[in-house]
């Protein structure tokens, strides 16, 4: 089926996106893959990286999730509430949490909330009071806006813009040694 995420979304994997070649399959063969207003989005989905029996760490999944700035966490009905303190990393700085509401009914609808530190400017688009969408309708453009604008505003503030900030500079400096 074509999903929230639309047609053509369940590709193979093509490697890790680095200069090593990644072990085999530590990335997963199979992400999903979606454009937005000019933005290639891949997302890394916990379920469709590898998993490793009898290891309970699952860091090959860990590797990919915990480089990640922006999570989107889906819960259904009854999870307990999703707190970003269970989760260790240095680069994820924002959490949209999306939560199912009467699931596989005429009237399911899906809330959204947003987990950002103070050090994250807020971002749009914005998100009123109690706002639900019915059956989907607009999730898919809200998320994908709100995911790429929280990348961008955690790139600004805090430590990840102070990060940039560094090795910009360090790229500044060696190109002034070299030349």
């Amino acid at each position: 089926g074509t999903g929230m995420w639309g047609r053509g979304t369940g590709v193979p994997r093509q490697g890790g996106g680095s200069s090593r070649a990644p072990p085999a399959d530590s990335t997963g063969t199979h992400s999903l893959y979606t454009t937005y207003h000019g933005y290639e989005v891949m997302f890394h989905v916990s379920t469709m990286l590898p998993f490793t029996p009898r290891n309970p760490q699952q860091l090959l999944r860990k590797r990919h999730i915990g480089n990640d700035i922006v999570t989107i966490v889906f819960q259904e009905p009854g999870a307990r509430p999703f707190s970003p303190r269970a989760l260790r990393s240095h680069f994820q700085h924002v959490f949209l949490v999306v939560r199912v509401h009467e699931p596989c009914t005429p009237k399911t609808t899906y809330s959204v909330a947003v987990v950002r530190p103070e050090e994250t400017p807020p971002f749009g688009p914005a998100l009123a009071a109690g706002q639900r969408f019915l059956g989907g309708a607009g999730l898919r453009p809200f998320l994908l806006a709100k995911a790429i604008n929280g990348e961008n505003a955690a790139a600004r503030g805090g430590r990840l813009g102070a990060m940039a900030a560094r090795t910009r500079r360090q790229y500044l400096q060696e190109l002034l040694r070299a030349h």
